[in-house]
């Protein structure tokens, strides 16, 4: 196991340890308004999403594993079963999501694109591209911390269901995941992810 795989099994409870306290701060800061949750999720898009899988990976690999794939029926039907998942999901009682204004429901369409994108780039794009032929550290290690992280956001949001929101993004990261390694590419995993917010939040 070379080095840059070795940083990438251990960033993850860094990340979380290092965002919780970040998320907190700014929540206490904007008086617990969605603002403060918004700025945290920027920091993450630019700092672990972009920055980090950058160094780790680099761009040229960034590019090759988010290139476009053609659609075919085989891959409609991929992308389709996470899309009834996520209708399902708004279903149980408490993952709504409260929008008082367009501009709080503008603020959460612009994240599904935010988490959409940069979320796969790291959770997705960076382990399938360090561990190629390994399940436990290309699907399951990322699948779980991807689902452990959104305690972070999650414990300063003031309609979230903490442990509903991670069981589900766990759920979503292990297909997410799976998607991935099926089509070759994280664009589908992307498109995924982003639709799938916006229907949860609709």
């Amino acid at each position: 196991m070379n080095s840059k795989q070795k940083i990438a099994i251990i960033s993850p409870p860094i990340l979380i340890g290092v965002m919780y306290p970040v998320f907190q701060l700014l929540s206490g800061a904007f008086g617990g308004s969605v603002i403060g949750w918004y700025l945290g999720l920027v920091l993450y898009w630019l700092i672990w999403c972009t920055a980090f899988p950058l160094w780790i990976v680099g761009k040229e690999s960034i590019r090759k594993v988010i290139r476009p794939q053609r659609l075919n029926i085989r891959v409609f039907l991929l992308v389709l079963f996470p899309l009834i998942g996520a209708s399902l999901y708004k279903l149980i009682p408490g993952m709504g999501y409260q929008k008082p204004s367009l501009w709080i429901f503008l603020l959460y369409v612009s994240t599904s694109f935010g988490n959409g994108f940069f979320e796969e780039v790291l959770w997705r794009g960076v382990y399938m591209e360090l561990f190629p032929d390994s399940i436990l550290f290309r699907i399951v290690w990322p699948s779980i911390w991807f689902a452990l992280w959104h305690y972070a956001p999650g414990s300063v949001s003031s309609n979230a269901n903490v442990l509903g929101l991670m069981i589900g993004s766990g759920l979503f990261g292990f297909y997410l995941s799976f998607l991935a390694k099926k089509t070759g590419t994280i664009w589908w995993s992307i498109v995924a992810h982003a639709i799938g917010a916006i229907i949860m939040i609709a």
